[in-house]
């Protein structure tokens, strides 16, 4: 490890890997991007206490998990490259779409990768590569051939059972697929070129967005053929967005919300928060699984995940520690897009 230098223990295909990986480059911040490979994977599964990608280690030596944890220590730490607005309605407004394109859109890019035969089987194989110990440098000897192909034959049975659970299989397809279009296509109106959700500076919020993309949306080939088809747009600013560095920009200036996040807060309002309400129940009665209606009318089945409470009961805290003009504000803004239910009791 270089002095002041992060490393990134991940893989090239994952949401969250890449999603940190855009922080880092965005922020300037000295790192390097490696394989979670079998040779390192005990060390740091024992250091963070998680066998989830990705984990950072830091230049003092700790390692630590989950992506927006990890980004807001980022945050914290190079002020002079802020990537979560101070203005109590941007801030705000960051950490919801932060926690949409974290916890739920993760069902589009499940549904994408693993829904096609032949298209599964070639991202198996490209998860494999860095998890099973392959190499992109040369040839693979027979050894790691072996291991790598052990590795894809796990991974691939595992997707289609993660895209099972988290309601993402084909029952849900047309729905799911509809609900992700539009999601693009209004997100493509507000990031324009290169742009972000709060003006030209990029946030957290679109650096989850830039990481989906980079490692799902926009790599493979079914996904990136469906963006292709719902929303261009999106696919050309990955590229151009993904090589950014801070150079200065700005927030929107008072404290204001692109145009277009009132149509995304809808969209929120008729999937994810249903969800998140209803998880909560499933949680708080023992439940493995949750049910509940989407806008379309049609009732979702989704596995229960205490990562998605613990997100919104961050997400309420983070409304509640505002001094009270700005939560006034907040509240407000959550109860006229039918928010509040979820993010404000």
């Amino acid at each position: 490890m270089m002095p002041c230098e992060y490393i990134v223990y991940g893989a090239d295909p994952s949401y969250f890997t890449r999603k940190v990986e855009a922080a880092l480059r965005y922020m300037r911040i000295p790192h390097a991007a490696k394989p979670k490979s079998p040779d390192v994977a005990p060390r740091l599964e024992a250091r963070s206490g998680t066998h989830l990608i990705p984990v950072v280690e830091t230049p003092e030596g700790w390692v630590i998990h989950d992506s927006t944890h990890i980004i807001e220590l980022l945050h914290m730490r190079f002020p002079a490259h802020p990537v979560i607005p101070a203005s109590p309605v941007q801030y705000i407004a960051c950490r919801l779409m932060d926690d949409w394109i974290d916890e739920w859109f993760t069902r589009a890019a499940l549904h994408l990768r693993w829904i096609d035969d032949a298209d599964a089987a070639v991202c198996a194989r490209k998860i494999a590569m860095d998890m099973g110990g392959g190499t992109h440098d040369r040839p693979l000897t027979a050894q790691e051939e072996e291991s790598v192909a052990a590795t894809a034959a796990f991974i691939q049975p595992w997707g289609r059972k993660a895209m099972t659970v988290m309601g993402a299989g084909p029952e849900y397809q047309d729905g799911l697929r509809a609900e992700f279009a539009d999601f693009l296509r209004q997100c493509a109106a507000i990031l324009g070129k290169d742009g972000g959700l709060f003006g030209q500076r990029l946030s957290m919020a679109d650096l989850g967005l830039l990481g989906a993309m980079k490692a799902h949306f926009a790599a493979d080939d079914y996904a990136r053929n469906f963006v292709q088809g719902a929303a261009p747009a999106m696919l050309n600013w990955t590229d151009k967005v993904w090589e950014r560095q801070d150079e200065g920009e700005s927030w929107l200036a008072g404290d204001a919300l692109p145009d277009g996040m009132s149509g995304l807060f809808a969209l929120m309002a008729g999937g994810f928060v249903p969800y998140m309400a209803a998880n909560r129940a499933a949680l708080k009665a023992g439940e493995k699984s949750s049910y509940f209606t989407i806008a379309s009318g049609q009732e979702v089945r989704m596995i229960t995940r205490k990562p998605v409470e613990d997100t919104r009961l961050a997400t309420k805290a983070a409304i509640d520690a505002l001094p009270e003009t700005g939560r006034k504000k907040v509240r407000e803004l959550l109860a006229a897009h039918g928010l509040l239910a979820v993010y404000g009791d």
